[in-house]
Parts: C-alpha cells; structure tokens; sequence
C-alpha cells in the first residue's frame, strides 16, 4: 500500500512539473517572443527582389573616362533547374546562340561555380534572343537572359594592366564575402584597380520588397531602396602621356628587332615596359608593359584563340611587367652605387679613379679578371666621368671594398653596408603601389649566399659585391622600383610612394577620400652629393652614352639627366635594353621616365630612343631634330 501511495507521489510531482514546464514554454511563445515570431511570420509573407547597383568609373588625371558601364543581355544556366532532359535543353541553347554545344559544356562545368549558382554563358546576346527564350520558356528550364551592366573601355586596349578587369564571383569568394552583401550572380574585380578598389567601385544594392499571400501572389510593394552607384576614381595617370608611352614602347620594340646582337642573330625584342612618374610626387602618370591585351575581350566572353593568347606562359601578356617583373638593371645602377660609396667614405666627388681595361680583385690577384665594356680603358677619371662613359671598372673596386668592410667588421647577415645603403633607396622590397602582385626585387647579399650554395658554395664572396655594384650578378629591380629610386634621385633625396589613384568622388562629384602624396622618407645623403650626381647624370645626355639617342633635342630648354643600360642576362637570351631618364625643364613639370625592353640590346640604341620620343610627347616638342646615328655598345 505505501509503495502504491509513493508511486502516486511521485506521479503527481511528474505531473505538476510537466504542467509548469509546458506553461512556462507557452508563456515564452506567447509574451516573450511574440515579437520575433511576429517579425519572422511577417518576413514569410514578404519577398525581396535586389537591383545591381552601377559600378563606379574610372578617370585620368584630366576627367577623361577610362572604363565606364554600358549594358549587355547576358544568358545564365542554373545547372539544378535544368531538369531531366538537361542534354536536350542544351544541344537547343547552342541552336539559339549559335555557338558549339562543347563551350556551353564547358561554361557548365566551371568549378568555381556552385551547382546553385546561375551561370553566365553568353554575354551582348541579340534582342531577339531573349524574345525567343521568354516565349519558349518551357523549352529552357533553367535559362534565363537578363539584362546587366558591364564594364566599357573607350580608350580600347590602352592601360589594360593598369585599369584590371571584372568577372563574376566564384564560390570561394562567395564563400568569403557573403557577408559583405555578396550574391551568387555578383561582379567582382578580378585584377588591377578593379581589384584594390573593389569596395569603393560596387556601390550597394537596392530592394524592392512585395507583400505576397500563401500562394505566393503579389498583394502590395512596400518603399523601395534604390541603388547606390558606386565612387569613381580619379588617377594620377594621364591618358595622352599612356597613349604616347604605348606607341613608343612598340615602335622602339620594333626597330630593336631590325638590329642584330654580336652574333649576328635579329634582336627578339618580345617585351617591354615604360614607367612615367611624377618626379615631385610619385604619382604614376603612365604605366605601360607589352605584351598587352585587350579588356574589352572579358565582358563579352573569351573565345577559344584569345584564352589561349592570355594564357600563353612564354608571351605571359597578362603579366603587368612594370611591376611584377624582376630584371637586371645593368648600368642604370650606378648612379645608387656612387653615393652608397660616397656616403660611406670609399669615394669622393673631388677624387679621380682609374678607368682600366679590366680589374683583379686583391684576394684574388690570379684570378679571372672583370672586365670592362670597353677593353681599351679612359685613363683616370672622376665620379662624373665615370657616369657619363658607364666605366665598370671605376665602380668594380666600391663592391670589393663594401665586401672587405663587412668582412673584416664581421658584422654578420642583413648588417651588409652596400646592401642597406641600395636598400635605401627602394631596392628589394615592394615600392608599395595601389596594384597587387608586386614583386619585391632581390638585392643578393649574405643570406641570399645561404639560400642559393649552388651559386655560392663558399658562401658570401666578394663576386658577389663586385657584380652588384655595375647592376649585375643576382641582382634584380623591377622597373616600378628603379623608376622610383630615380624620382627619389631626382627630387633630392626624397622618396614617394609610387600611386594611381589621387581621390575617390561619389557619382555626384563629392570627394569621398583623398588620396595624398606620400613623400616622406628623406634619404641620407648630403644635398651636394644628391646634386653631384644629378649633374653627372645630365652629361650622360649631352656627351655620353646617350648623346646619340639626344643629339638634336633643345636640352638647354628641356634638360634630362640619364644613364643607360646594357644588361646581360646570359644563356640563351639577349641582353635587356634599359634608360632611366629625368625631365628636369625650370618649371614645375619634372617627370621621370624609365624604359626596358628584354632582349632588347644596347640601352643607347633602343630604350634611350624611346625615352626621348616619350619626354617630346609630353612637353609638346616639335622642332626637334632626329638623330641619325647608332649608339655604340655601354653597360
């Protein structure tokens, strides 16, 4: 009988326990979160449809639009919507479209894309186009044609590396920015300032939101939120002075290629570059690398001839060369070299030095000398002089005794003198442009001997010192990077930061973000010894390596100071062709301008040619006589 009572009990406490527990759960629902399930309800009764918000433009410095946004009838395939007879939906597609069935295939079968996501298949399709597939939907399940914005360029293939490219999102970035607003049909950029300034140039979405019954009918809209367009940026970077930089580059590519190396084979000359910047402010007024391509090919689609050309890894024409490769410099080193071993006490602008045949260094008096370009020698020279003719052998003894320093003060790896004084000047690590992918550069020293024993099995050597100091050995700039040592150079010691983009405005004009020169770093070195080999470098123009490529240029109205380069880069390839140059007229408007071309040859035939016709476009000179001679061989 007790334990009959006890289970009764206990019964009963089950009982009231439950009864609370189920009225406290309806006193949840009912009081607590009655707002959110009222907002919840309210929500499966609202459906939301998004408008694209126009993506921002861009301009040059003068307000000249470089890309802009028109509109393209885009086909899209969402692969899970096709259905059972999904070959057939198909084979009717490429029908439409007039295109073979394998690149529909081929589009479809992106991984970069989820199985739910549409995907686009044809782009600037017909008008009628669409009218067929809307009137023929049941034959096209899973098609759609809608109309989207897509990015324009009036200017063609003109700064095509510079100004990047847009394409849809792929699932990994989906993946990434889904919280940023991000849907599965999105534009996104893919490369250059598309890609750095993605979030300036989207803009934000609009939505217009519908209240709809069970059966899913429309029954009011509620207010819509337009689109917001996206900023517009406004670059340093002039398109008249882009245009000129582009149509020198192929021309000096092209006459290098009638010239002949020491072999007697033609000069490929398969690539170049040109890098104008702003002598006081870094800014990038023109940027060019050939080979190009053109952009106006990614909003209409690839064909099958024009994906293989960008993906072509010898001719690597999406390869912005400016920035994101690395070359020997050669003799546009030297300038640094002089007042790393001025500022260091090895040299001095009052002294002379022997310009030999050849030079041995004194720990190695047997063995394989370094040579001069010229065998012959020129006697005892200065500094100035020593530029001016690019003598190798005034500069070969700096190196030996940058490595003697080091060796004798043991000062142990990343504590190299020479090394931190080039670094100084930008060498060796990113220039820090609004572009990604920029190659650092190498600047050979003791731990880079550790990285490499096959080139260096005794470790750090003096070869090494010796080489780098006439822009040879393992070193290695881009020409972005050497542009901008020489605008250091140029403006007195002061380096800038290299940038395209000078301010963001709104689609109305409004100034949204600034963005200021960053010049900042003073370098140093001694005024007078920034000077000494500013005016040396004039005299390479007037009377030196490249006084052919300059003779019958008004110089005393439009000054330039340069040095060529010759740089050799062994085995089977040709030596690259540099000049760095310096526009230095009395006005305010000093730019510097540098030029490379691979396996281009001599600095004084091919790239000083270009940067004189580059520094005429730019200041308008017309009565300039052409040279009608060719430039003898320098390093």
């Amino acid at each position: 009988m007790e334990k009959a009572s006890s289970r009764l009990r206990l019964l009963a406490v089950v009982m009231v326990l439950m009864f609370v527990a189920l009225t406290t759960r309806l006193w949840f629902l009912q009081v607590l979160a009655s707002d959110r399930f009222r907002s919840e309800a309210r929500n499966n009764s609202v459906r939301t449809a998004t408008s694209e918000a126009l993506r921002g433009t861009i301009l040059d410095a003068e307000g000249k639009r470089l890309v802009v946004n028109k509109l393209s009838l885009e086909v899209r395939v969402n692969r899970q919507e096709l259905g059972a007879d999904a070959d057939a939906v198909v084979y009717r597609l490429a029908d439409v479209l007039g295109v073979p069935v394998s690149d529909i295939r081929e589009s479809l079968a992106n991984p970069n894309f989820y199985p739910f996501q549409p995907i686009p298949v044809a782009e600037f399709v017909h008008k009628k186009v669409k009218f067929y597939i809307d009137e023929h939907q049941d034959e096209f399940p899973g098609v759609e044609v809608v109309e989207t914005p897509v990015r324009g360029y009036p200017r063609g293939r003109m700064a095509a590396h510079v100004l990047g490219n847009v394409g849809q999102i792929s699932g990994t970035q989906l993946d990434e920015l889904q919280d940023q607003g991000y849907g599965q049909s999105d534009q996104i950029g893919r490369a250059g300032l598309e890609l750095v300034y993605e979030r300036y140039l989207r803009g934000q979405k609009g939505q217009q939101r519908f209240v709809v019954n069970s059966d899913g009918e429309t029954i009011r809209a509620l207010p819509p939120t337009p689109p917001t367009p996206g900023d517009n940026l406004v670059l340093t970077l002039q398109a008249r002075v882009q245009r000129i930089a582009e149509r020198e580059l192929r021309t000096g590519m092209a006459f290098a290629r009638t010239l002949n190396d020491s072999t007697g084979k033609p000069y490929k000359a398969n690539a170049g570059t040109v890098v104008v910047l702003d002598a006081k402010t870094g800014g990038v007024v023109a940027l060019a690398s050939l080979p190009g391509f053109d952009p106006r090919w990614y909003p209409r689609g690839l064909t099958e001839d024009e994906n293989n050309y960008l993906h072509n890894e010898r001719r690597a024409p999406q390869l912005n060369r400016a920035v994101q490769q690395r070359y020997i410099p050669g003799s546009t080193f030297k300038p640094f070299v002089a007042l790393a071993a001025m500022k260091e006490g090895l040299a001095d602008q009052n002294e002379y030095y022997p310009c030999t045949g050849s030079y041995l260094p004194p720990s190695d008096p047997n063995g394989r000398p370094f040579t001069n370009w010229d065998p012959t020698g020129s006697g005892t020279i200065t500094i100035e002089t020593a530029l001016r003719i690019s003598c190798d052998t005034v500069f070969y003894p700096w190196g030996y005794e940058f490595w003697d320093m080091w060796r004798q003060q043991q000062l142990g790896e990343n504590n190299e003198p020479f090394q931190k004084d080039l670094r100084e000047w930008g060498f060796g690590s990113p220039t820090g442009i609004d572009l990604v992918g920029e190659d650092p550069g190498v600047v050979p020293d003791a731990a880079f001997a550790q990285e490499h024993p096959d080139i260096y099995p005794e470790g750090w050597q003096p070869f090494g010192d010796i080489l780098l100091s006439i822009g040879s050995g393992n070193l290695e700039v881009t020409p972005l990077q050497l542009a901008s040592a020489y605008q250091a150079l140029a403006n007195g010691g002061l380096r800038c930061v290299p940038h395209l983009v000078d301010r963001i405005q709104d689609s109305e004009g409004h100034l949204v973000k600034d963005v200021p020169d960053q010049c900042d770093q003073q370098l140093p070195y001694a005024p007078d010894q920034i000077t000494y080999i500013r005016d040396a470098l004039e005299t390479v123009t007037s009377g030196g390596t490249a006084s052919c490529a300059f003779s019958g240029f008004p110089l005393d109205r439009y000054p330039v100071a340069g040095k060529t380069g010759t740089a050799v880069r062994g085995g089977t390839f040709q030596d690259t062709s540099w000049f760095a140059g310096v526009a230095l007229p009395p006005d305010d408007r000093q730019y510097v301008v540098v030029a490379s071309v691979e396996q281009g040859g001599f600095g004084g035939q091919v790239a000083a040619p270009i940067v004189r016709r580059i520094i005429e476009g730019i200041y308008g000179v017309t009565d300039a006589v052409s040279p009608s001679c060719i430039e003898g061989p320098d390093r």
